[in-house]
């Protein structure tokens, strides 16, 4: 075994009493051991054999401290005393974090030779542009990955890459948690909401654009209209003048340019309207009109909550009953087999074949359970009429959510001046109806003093 020290942090001798004290500690004087301290690197270590037979009972020191159902507990109790000593003398530890790599590895990761590191930065690129689980199994087998997706297993993702002196598969978890199936699904999942959400809001920043750019062209044109020049009379022969009868001349009518209506002019009296204003207009509302839609807590018509979340409850019934039918179908020749077999058979088969047979037996169950609500005239539907089901549900959810997505955003900018906004509105009307009632007043004391 080997105890290290920090750079500069013990000598030699200090380095020899440290590692003497572990010996004792640990081995307590039942077996013999020998230790070396060495220079011939940047940190000071000890390196300690022992021997592996105890000098009073002649056990070996796997029997009596390494057995059991915890691997290796041993090495734990080694460190947990390494660690002691090191603290009980005021040396620095090793804060022990995740998983750590065996020293081939990491020497290949030095190297940048490790085939681990080339699989999870593939891996990585392949996830960032799949847009689904099942998607992301055939891009890396387009990419050179092997794979083995056993999802009724307890190890259910493994990876090898091809080509690149790999000789077995990797287990999904050795690479990171980012790699598990449900880690991967997860991933997929928010970045295609993220994308959605961006393809929303990039679509209804154009429209709003579109609008405005619609909106000034048409200002500019009439603007155009008003300032357009007269056209100057062309000279030409006096006629000899006649005597006539004075007309009078025809009255001229003049248009004033036509002014673009202020959709907040309610409240352009407010403090800081123009920031707020500005406000409420990125947040997608447009007018005063549009912000009054969210002055009272009652159901918008661009609120899609409820609808969304029973699209995607009936959305993941489909795919679940989808996956089961492929489950079910996947086992289904090994379950067949095992019931043709004899009861005298049947036990051997089933503990040999429990995986295969259990996942069968599951999907059964739960399709059992689940399918008649999606009958088709009093039938069952098959596989691929739930496939077209599920397209169908998929692509009205997508339909909704730009739109609900527009709507949330509207109601969060709203919702930050709605109190405010309600209460100007509500006071200015209520001046209006004071200066009324007051105007009221005084002309019928002008009408009684008219009469007196």
């Amino acid at each position: 075994m080997i105890q290290s020290f920090a750079p500069d942090e013990v000598t030699p001798e200090q380095a020899m009493q440290i590692g003497e004290e572990l010996c004792d500690r640990y081995l307590k004087g039942d077996y013999q051991y020998v230790i070396a301290v060495h220079t011939d690197k940047e940190h000071t270590h000890c390196h300690v054999i022992f021997n592996n037979t105890n000098l009073y009972n002649g056990l070996s020191f796997t029997t009596e401290h390494n057995q059991g159902r915890k691997s290796e507990r041993a090495w734990a109790e080694l460190r947990e005393i390494s660690d002691k000593i090191c603290a009980e003398h005021g040396l620095s530890l090793i804060d022990p974090k995740g998983k750590g790599v065996s020293h081939y590895e990491d020497e290949m990761q030095k190297e940048g030779k490790s085939w681990k590191d080339k699989l999870r930065n593939l891996l990585r690129e392949i996830i960032s542009y799949s847009r689904s689980f099942e998607e992301f199994l055939k891009n890396c087998t387009d990419s050179g990955i092997e794979y083995a997706y056993t999802p009724q297993n307890k190890v259910k993702l493994k990876f090898r890459l091809s080509g690149e002196g790999q000789q077995r598969f990797t287990r999904a978890d050795t690479l990171g948690d980012e790699f598990e199936p449900s880690a991967i699904t997860e991933t997929i999942d928010t970045a295609q909401k993220k994308a959605a959400a961006k393809e929303a809001m990039e679509k209804f920043l154009a429209a709003r654009r579109a609008r405005r750019q619609a909106e000034l062209a048409l200002l500019n044109q009439s603007s155009a209209k008003s300032a357009e020049p007269k056209p100057t009379p062309t000279p030409t022969a006096q006629p000899k003048p006649t005597i006539a009868e004075p007309t009078s001349p025809k009255p001229t009518e003049s248009h004033a340019p036509e002014k673009k209506e202020d959709v907040w002019a309610g409240i352009r009296g407010m403090r800081d309207c123009d920031k707020m204003i500005a406000d409420l207009e990125a947040g997608g509302i447009t007018s005063l009109d549009d912000l009054r839609d969210f002055f009272w807590n009652v159901q918008h018509p661009d609120d899609h909550t409820d609808e969304l979340a029973a699209l995607d409850k009936k959305i993941k019934g489909v795919d679940k009953l989808i996956k089961m039918m492929k489950q079910r179908s996947q086992h289904s020749a090994t379950y067949n087999e095992y019931q043709g077999r004899s009861a005298f058979t049947q036990k051997h088969f089933r503990k040999k074949n429990a995986a295969a047979i259990d996942a069968y037996e599951e999907a059964d169950k739960y399709i059992t359970e689940h399918i008649k609500t999606y009958y088709i005239k009093g039938k069952p539907p098959k596989q691929s009429d739930l496939e077209q089901r599920l397209i169908e549900l998929k692509s009205k959810y997508n339909t909704l959510v730009p739109e609900h997505n527009a709507f949330v955003r509207r109601r969060t900018a709203a919702s930050q001046y709605t109190r405010q906004v309600r209460k100007y509105l509500q006071n200015k009307e209520q001046q209006e109806r004071n200066r009324q009632y007051q105007e009221k007043k005084r002309s019928q004391q002008r009408k009684k003093d008219t009469l007196e």
